[in-house]
């Protein structure tokens, strides 16, 4: 089973980042929750080739009512 660990950061706000480990891989439009808020997907790229089961990716957001 693949593990995509993603980094996180959100523009249009004063919002924290954040590490995730998510079981399948993020899409642009897709919604991402972070605590009680949720985000739209803007923009995703693998920061390194994966290893084994693992994928590594890093994502851009803005809030969803942005």
């Amino acid at each position: 089973m693949a593990v995509y660990k993603v980094s996180v950061v959100v523009t249009g706000g004063n919002y924290p980042g954040a590490i995730l480990n998510l079981k399948q891989e993020p899409k642009v439009g897709e919604l991402v929750k972070l605590g009680e808020d949720e985000f739209v997907v803007t923009e995703v790229l693998q920061l390194m080739p994966p290893r084994g089961d693992f994928h590594f990716l890093h994502i851009t957001c803005r809030p969803k009512d942005a």
